[in-house]
C-alpha cells in the first residue's frame, strides 16, 4: 500500500477585506448551471460586467481574487495566466469587467473561473457532513473533511469535489504558483481535516 503525500487546499476568496460582489451577470444563463457541470462559454454574453455591492460600501479595494456571495471564483487575468502556466486545463474563463460602486470600470480584465468536471476524493464514511435535504448526493455543509487522495486525478490542479460543487480546491503546484506570483485576495486552508468554515463577510 502506497501513501499519497499530495497536498490539497481549500481556496478561500470570501474572507478578504476587499470589494464584494453580490449580483450575477445580467443576461447570462442561470447561475445554477455553473454548479451542475454545464459549460457556459458559448452562452456567456459579450461585454459582461459585475459591480461592487452597495451593501458593502466600505469594501472598495480590488484584489486579484474578488470576494463574492455567489460561491464563484472571480479573478484577474494575472490569476488566469498563472493557472495557464502550471497546466490547469479544465476551466472555462468567462470574461467580465468589474465596476466599482460608482459604475466605473476598475478591473477591465477579470474572469469567472468555472472548473469543468469534478473529482472523487472525499471519504464519505469518515468525513462528517450534512447532506443536502433536496439532493442527498450533495453535501450541504462540511464539518470535518477527510480525503481519499488516491481517488483524485494526478492532473487535478484546480477542481471541485463532485458532492461539493460550491467549494474549490487547488493542489500544491497551484498553491506555490499563486504565492510566487504574489496574488492577492485569497487564503488556503488545508483540505484534509477542513472544518467547512470560511470567515463570514461583514458589511
Amino acid at each position: 500500500m502506497t501513501t499519497d503525500n499530495r497536498m490539497f487546499w481549500m481556496l478561500d476568496t470570501i474572507s478578504n477585506p476587499g470589494a464584494v460582489i453580490e449580483t450575477y451577470v445580467e443576461g447570462a444563463p442561470s447561475k445554477w448551471r455553473l454548479f451542475k457541470n454545464q459549460p457556459q462559454a458559448a452562452q456567456f454574453p459579450a461585454g459582461a460586467t459585475l459591480r461592487f455591492s452597495r451593501d458593502f460600501p466600505k469594501h472598495r479595494k480590488l484584489f486579484d481574487f474578488v470576494a463574492n456571495t455567489m460561491s464563484l471564483i472571480i479573478a484577474s487575468k494575472k490569476v488566469k495566466d498563472i493557472l495557464d502556466s502550471v497546466g490547469v486545463d479544465n476551466c472555462e474563463y468567462l470574461p467580465v469587467a468589474v465596476k466599482d460602486h460608482k459604475d466605473k470600470v476598475v478591473g477591465p480584465e477579470y474572469f469567472i473561473i468555472h472548473p469543468l468536471g469534478g473529482e472523487d476524493g472525499i471519504d464519505l464514511e469518515k468525513s462528517v457532513y450534512d447532506k443536502d435535504p433536496f439532493d442527498e448526493s450533495e453535501i450541504q455543509r462540511v464539518r470535518t473533511l477527510v480525503l481519499k487522495k488516491e481517488l483524485i486525478s494526478p492532473r487535478a490542479r484546480l477542481f471541485r469535489f463532485k458532492p461539493l460543487m460550491r467549494k474549490y480546491v487547488v493542489d500544491q503546484t497551484v498553491a506555490d504558483a499563486l504565492k510566487a506570483g504574489k496574488v492577492t485576495g485569497y487564503r488556503l486552508l488545508q483540505a484534509d481535516g477542513w472544518d467547512g468554515s470560511f470567515t463570514n463577510l461583514e458589511a
